[in-house]
């Protein structure tokens, strides 16, 4: 297998590490994945953009960004991404299942991430990630929002 198929795994194997600790809600876990002054934003269309700087940063926003749900998925879907011999950049669709513990209304967010990664230690981190929106599902009603595009 040639370096940029390496690369690639290791990459995928990062967001598949990424989704299995936010259903898992494991987010001190979130550490190995992030380097320690990673960035990350959070357009959720619902406020103003939330930024938080570092893994332990991350890992306090998703535990609040995910405690008023009964139950929550996180599946990442295709993720393209340019590759360097230390640095990667990449797009990232994900959908996000759950519940509302209160409502009992099931929500879907379906989302865009702008990820850029970097070798640290001899593994593949984020460095950054930056999050939008683009559609929200509460019940029967359907939110589309503009996806914001940034070049690879």
């Amino acid at each position: 297998m040639n370096e940029e198929a390496l690369i690639y795994l290791a990459l995928m194997r990062l967001h598949r590490a990424y989704a299995d600790i936010s259903t898992r809600r494991a987010w001190p876990e979130m550490a190995a994945l992030a380097i320690p002054d990673a960035r990350f934003s959070f357009d959720t269309k619902s406020g103003p953009v939330i930024e938080v700087i570092g893994p332990d940063a991350l890992g306090e926003f998703g535990a609040r960004a995910t405690g008023r749900f009964s139950f929550y998925e996180y599946l990442p879907l295709n993720t393209v991404v340019t590759i360097g011999t230390t640095t990667a950049r990449g797009r990232s669709y994900s959908l996000e299942v759950s519940e509302d513990r209160e409502t009992r209304e099931w929500i879907n967010f379906y989302g865009l991430y702008h990820d850029d990664y970097v070798l640290f230690d001899g593994t593949w981190r984020f460095a950054s990630r930056e999050y939008q929106t683009l559609g929200r599902r509460i019940g029967d009603r359907m939110d589309a929002f503009p996806l914001r595009d940034r070049p690879l």
